[in-house]
């Protein structure tokens, strides 16, 4: 039974997420298909054998098809789902037939019809993230400076504690998050951070160091790291049980005013002051339900050794900073951070792929269906917030890919378009065939590299092998 869940536990959110981007891309080239006069004869949810379909009263019909690796919609006049021409039976159609054939309408009308799609995918996606930040909030990070870690770059850069990140690479930083995101994607890249520090504005220049890190799929990534980290306010999340914070009485919302007389900033300066006590007892005064409670902590040496047998020394007294709450946001306000994190998303991910076009960094990180099959499942585990943020994500890239010029994408078709408006004339059925079968060879080809990729990434080739060795 348990190998039976197990899989289940991914495939079941993924093909519930896929279903509905597919639905909202399709439904896009169909509302405006309708909107103009072009007969849909099918809208299909998957590809191959129909499982189960309706027609409805205009004659479409409506199905779900055996494979759920996308879908399509055909109009009157198309010979396939690629919305390739059927040159004998559009060029014997009746006026009347012609009237309703999308391949007899406006190039304005046709290319509207084809962007839709991609289009629909971006309008879901600011959509569904605008009502995310009315209902669940959004979650802000100010950009200030709380640690910069000892010999990091940062700290060789000049960066202190307190800094307020204004912007990177002349671009403007409003939140912690859009810092960590530009310093991420540029690892060994030299940038410029501008901060404000003690009410004056200057400049940093510094290059990330290019780390490894594992990330929650297991995988080795080439990121870039700083050595910096977010004020956060020294409020308690959690008091772990058995440690010297529950011993002394702390409590979680209790807000550290202060250690042993001294102000506290945020919780990475209680963080420092911990690190450094040597397990001198600390006088600690917090705030709690409006009273100022003094409480007295001995941190607890913690040694750690890794792997390698190399050994770590820490003192911690048992408890956790607490997550900053979720801003909820209003109507207007919801939809404007909505298209602008819409934006950057998208802008982040040309970059990502500029990167891998120019050699900065490695194709290992092109991901396929089981990729996402395995990142749905894990947002399922965490949550419906990180399922619907998840579908967000990948609507956008779904709403990129299929602009991209290739022939049997939507982009492809744009492409072909802008041709025959420069030309004149469409271009012959026997060169958009070619272009056709072109784009189909290059799609497969990226869809059988980004699988392999997801077999070794997630080790399933790893288990193959062990399974004969």
């Amino acid at each position: 039974m348990d190998l039976l869940i197990g899989p289940l536990t991914y495939i079941v959110p993924f093909l519930i997420v896929l279903t509905v981007l597919v639905f909202v891309h399709e439904m896009g080239h169909y509302l405006v298909a309708r909107w103009n006069d072009v007969r849909v004869e099918v809208f299909s949810i998957g590809f191959g054998p129909e499982l189960f379909g309706w027609f409805d009263k205009h004659g479409t019909r409506w199905k779900i098809s055996a494979i759920p690796f996308g879908g399509y919609v055909k109009f009157f006049g198309d010979e396939s789902a690629a919305s390739t021409p059927d040159g004998e039976r559009v060029s014997s159609m009746s006026s009347e037939e012609q009237r309703v054939s999308f391949h007899h309408k406006s190039l304005g009308q046709r290319a509207a019809i084809v962007a839709a799609g991609p289009m629909a995918n971006f309008a879901y996606a600011i959509v569904v993230l605008a009502a995310l930040f009315m209902t669940f909030g959004q979650r802000l990070t100010p950009p200030e400076v709380g640690r910069v870690l000892p010999d990091s770059v940062g700290e060789a850069a000049g960066f202190r504690a307190g800094d307020i990140v204004l912007a990177v690479d002349g671009d403007e930083i409003t939140r912690f998050e859009e810092l960590s995101q530009a310093v991420l994607l540029n690892p060994g890249k030299p940038m410029a951070f501008l901060v404000r520090r003690d009410g004056r504005e200057l400049e940093i220049a510094a290059t990330p160091a290019e780390v490894e890190r594992e990330d929650i799929e297991g995988i080795n990534r080439r990121l870039g790291d700083l050595g910096v980290y977010p004020a956060n306010p020294a409020i308690i999340g959690a008091v772990f049980p058995d440690t010297p914070a529950s011993a002394a009485g702390f409590q979680a919302h209790d807000r550290i005013l202060t250690v042993g007389g001294q102000p506290l900033e945020n919780f990475e300066h209680l963080q420092d002051i911990v690190a450094a006590s040597n397990g001198r007892q600390l006088t600690v005064v917090v705030l709690r339900d409006g009273v100022e409670v003094e409480l007295f902590v001995s941190p607890r040496r913690d040694v750690r050794v890794d792997d390698a047998g190399n050994t770590a020394e820490r003192w911690l007294i048992g408890i956790q900073r607490a997550g900053r709450a979720p801003v909820r946001l209003g109507p207007v306000e919801a939809v404007r951070e909505a298209t602008w994190s819409s934006y950057d998303m998208l802008v982040k991910t040309f970059e990502y792929l500029g990167q891998m076009i120019v050699g900065e960094r490695g194709t290992e990180d092109l991901g396929g269906p089981l990729r996402i099959a395995h990142v749905s499942g894990q947002a399922a585990q965490i949550g419906i917030e990180q399922v619907i943020f998840l579908s967000v994500l990948l609507s956008l890239n779904l709403g990129m890919i299929n602009l991209f010029p290739v022939p049997i994408l939507d982009g492809g078709h744009l492409l072909l378009y802008a041709i025959e408006a420069v030309r004149g004339r469409p271009l012959t059925e026997r060169v958009q065939d070619f272009a056709f079968r072109i784009g189909l060879a290059l799609v497969l080809t990226l869809t059988v590299f980004a699988t392999w990729n997801d077999l070794v990434n997630l080790r399933v080739v790893d288990f193959i092998a062990d399974l004969f060795s």
